[in-house]
This record gives structure tokens, C-alpha cells and sequence, in this order.
């Protein structure tokens, strides 16, 4: 709210409840500060990634997408999935007594009730019949999830643009989902040994912590940037100023679970649900091993862009996601751009987002 008033928009917060009894925020910016055509824009919902919220839209100023949006006429909605800083909540479990309850969860979950609910609630209120969808990264796997499981919701989208784009992972070259996979059964184990069935929640310290050690001054700043680096892939793109703003709101939290089913899906060298086990998933699924999403079951068109140095999104992955999925309008891969340059890069406006704005009036 501070951050988006800070730069004049307007700000609103709407409650919204899943099927499955999560209360999620979205908050909203309903119009720019150019004009005050209020509910004259069409709606876009921007939905974040891993340890992401709606603070990830709007932390570099000008230069952010929502802001962007915004001023462009457009009715921003910005989504806080279930377990992120702002959406800790469910109308019985409490996160912090009943955890293994409520961290029960993985994108799949996300896809086929947080989506489900927030794409509702936005066309309810708006009164439209459709919207703009934008995803970063785990944003674009629950898209995908709920118009392969739920397809009747595809004629819900004008265009959905996929930033970073999630779905085949199986030659994924960052450091975090290989470890993951390598020692997947001793971290279970820990896990569930001391319920760290939360990962990485909002922390006013780690803000704190970056402030002091991550910013221009700092001769530590080149070692905050690495970490970075190492995680998401190298590039020039990074504005190292704005590590101690961005860490101030991420990560925002998520669940071990998701975690567990993306290495699943880095393994399988598939897109398939969770994995429980023979006996569990016979009970659930009615068969020994997952089911596979069914991508060729979404019909919106989309649009994916995704950084050459991204440790995530390698061409393979994300060319194999594209030829199953019916209607891509856009394939395109941004020269020296990693996993985040797609969200912060320095010159991502001019790389992305005016492509992106050309494609929305198109649609």
C-alpha cells in the first residue's frame, strides 16, 4: 500500500476466499495517474512467482509493470497466492499451529483454486467477460495447470503473457532444484523431522540486513549479487541498487511441497501431479503414478518471454511447453536476461514491457 501510494496510484485491497477455504488478498490499482477513468480499462491480473507477491510489480518505481499498466488505463490486479505475506490465512487452519494442514499445498494447487477465485472475483466486480493474464515464472505453471484441468476457464483470457515461462523443467540448469533433487529423500526427512513445511517467509530482519550490507555503499554489495547470480543466472541486466528494495518484500514465503513437486517435474522429464507415492496415489488418482497436466488443452493465446541466461527457462524446456500448447503468439528469448531481469532488468521496458503493451492492444 505504501509503496504504490508512494508513487501516486491509487490503492484498494479485496479479500478473496479459495474452495478450499484460503483467504488471499488482491490488491488492486484501478487506474493511473494520468487519467481517473475509473473501471474504464481492461482488467489484468498479474499473478507472482516463487516467494514473490504483488510488491514485485511495483518496487522499481517508474519502471515497474503495474505502474506501467496503470498509466496505460489499465485495471491492475495484483495477486497474493495463498501462503505469500499477505495471504497467511485460511478460515480453519492457522499456518503457524496446524502447519503441516496448511502448507499442504504445491502451483497445483494454486492453479486450480487461487486462480479459479481471483479470475471470478475480478470479472464479478468488473463486470467483464475476460481479462489479461500476466505470470512470472511459477505464475505462468499455475496458468498453464488450470486451463489443462479446468479448460471451460480459457475463454476467460484475452492474452495471457508468460514471463519466464514454467512448465517442461526437466534441463533446468540452476544449482537449487539439482540439489533438491539429489538429496530430495534426507530433506523430506528434515522436514517433516521439524515441520519446515514453510520455506522462506517474509522477514523484516533479512529487509533490514539487506538495507545495511546489499546497498551502494557496501563492500559486501558484490556478494549480495552473486547469491543472486547463482541462483538465477548471470547477467548485466541486474541492477545491483535495487537488491536492498527487492529483498525488503521477498521472498514473501511458499511451501516445501511446491518444492518437492517441482523436482518431481525436473525428474520425471514430465508435467505431472504430485507424486504421493504408489499406495496414495492409487487412492487419489486411481492409478500408481500421476497423471500428466494436459497443456494441449489450453486454447488462450499466449505469449512467452523468457532471458537467454536464465537458469530456469532453458530453450528446450520452454520450446517443448510451446508445442503443446495450441495458440502461442509469441516464443521469444531476450539476449542477456536471467531468471528476475525479466521483472527488474535495467532495460527490461524497453525489451519486454513495450512488446508486451503493443501485444495487449492487439487484444
Amino acid at each position: 500500500k505504501q509503496l504504490i501510494e508512494k508513487y501516486g496510484f491509487p490503492f484498494e485491497n479485496h479479500i478473496v476466499t479459495t474452495e478450499d477455504g484460503y483467504i488471499l488478498q488482491l490488491h488492486r490499482i484501478p487506474y493511473g495517474r494520468k487519467t481517473n477513468n475509473y473501471h474504464k480499462g481492461a482488467p489484468v491480473l498479474i499473478v507472482p512467482g516463487v516467494f514473490e507477491s504483488s510488491a514485485d510489480w511495483v518496487n522499481t518505481g517508474e519502471n515497474s509493470l503495474g505502474f506501467i499498466l496503470a498509466d496505460r488505463g489499465y485495471d491492475v490486479w495484483l495477486a497474493n497466492y495463498r501462503g505469500s505475506r499477505w495471504s497467511r490465512k485460511h478460515i480453519k487452519l492457522n499456518p503457524d499451529v496446524d502447519k503441516k494442514e496448511f502448507w499442504d499445498w504445491s502451483f497445483h494447487d494454486i492453479g486450480l483454486y487461487d486462480l479459479p477465485a481471483f479470475i471470478d472475483y475480478i470479472l464479478h466486480v468488473t463486470r467483464q467477460e475476460k481479462l489479461f493474464y500476466i505470470g512470472h515464472s511459477q505464475g505462468t505453471s499455475n496458468f498453464f495447470v488450470l486451463n489443462s484441468e479446468k479448460p471451460e476457464y480459457n475463454k476467460k483470457f484475452r492474452l495471457m503473457l508468460g514471463l519466464a515461462p514454467v512448465g517442461y523443467l526437466s534441463n533446468a540448469k540452476t544449482p537449487i532444484v539439482y540439489f533438491l533433487a539429489t538429496y530430495q529423500n534426507q530433506i523430506q526427512a528434515f522436514v517433516d523431522r521439524y515441520l519446515l513445511y514453510e520455506l522462506l517467509p517474509y522477514s523484516p530482519l533479512l529487509a533490514t540486513v539487506a538495507q545495511k550490507f546489499c546497498n551502494d555503499n557496501s563492500p559486501f554489495q558484490n556478494v549480495c549479487a552473486s547469491i543472486i547470480y547463482t541462483a538465477f543466472g548471470y547477467s548485466n541486466q541486474f541492477n545491483k541498487s535495487m537488491i536492498p528494495v527487492i529483498l525488503s518484500n521477498t521472498p514473501a514465503g511458499g511451501s516445501y511441497k511446491h518444492w518437492r513437486h517441482v523436482t518431481q517435474i525436473y525428474l520425471s522429464g514430465k508435467v505431472p501431479k504430485y507424486n504421493y507415492g504408489e499406495k496414495e496415489n492409487l487412492r487419489k488418482y486411481g492409478q500408481p503414478n500421476p497423471p500428466e497436466d494436459n497443456m494441449s488443452k489450453i486454447t488462450a493465446p499466449v505469449a512467452l518471454y523468457y532471458g537467454a541466461n536464465d537458469l530456469f527457462c532453458v530453450p528446450e524446456d520452454v520450446d517443448k511447453t510451446a508445442s503443446v500448447i495450441q495458440n502461442v503468439v509469441v516464443n521469444k528469448r531476450i539476449p542477456g536476461f536471467n531468471h528476475v531481469d525479466i521483472l527488474w532488468g535495467i532495460d527490461v521496458v524497453d525489451f519486454v514491457f513495450n512488446d508486451i503493451l503493443k501485444l495487449m492492444q492487439r487484444y
